[in-house]
């Protein structure tokens, strides 16, 4: 199981679709938040492109430290038991960090070179 309540499903057009769980759920639906789509993409070297966008970007909204809610039909959307690896699940989740989480992460302050004045 995905640490957070993430949960990875494919939405009514075969998305792949990853989110958190909402702490509020009804009969029959899927709520959640968060929700990004999973897009791989071959690249020229033959390798592939693993990238995670926002189902709606919150540059868009008047308070971007608000995710909005998204409620699936459980009829139209088929879900997984998969587990993603922790480094998708590190992506995802830096992906929806506020402003103020942001500045709380930053580190010490490395000093790269002495002032000799």
């Amino acid at each position: 199981m995905n640490p957070d309540n993430i949960v990875v499903f494919l939405d009514a057009i075969q998305r792949t679709i990853i989110a958190t769980k909402s702490d509020k759920q009804e009969a029959g639906r899927l709520n959640v938040t968060k929700a990004v789509i999973l897009n791989v993409s071959p690249t020229q070297d033959k390798k592939l492109q693993v990238q995670l966008y926002p189902l709606f970007f919150r540059e868009f909204t008047v308070n971007r430290d608000e995710f909005p809610s998204w409620s699936y039909d459980l009829s139209a959307i088929v879900l997984t038991d998969v587990v993603l690896e922790s480094n998708l699940i590190a992506q995802y989740k830096q992906m929806f960090q506020t402003a103020a989480q942001v500045n709380a992460d930053s580190g010490k302050v490395i000093k790269l070179f002495d002032d000799e004045s």
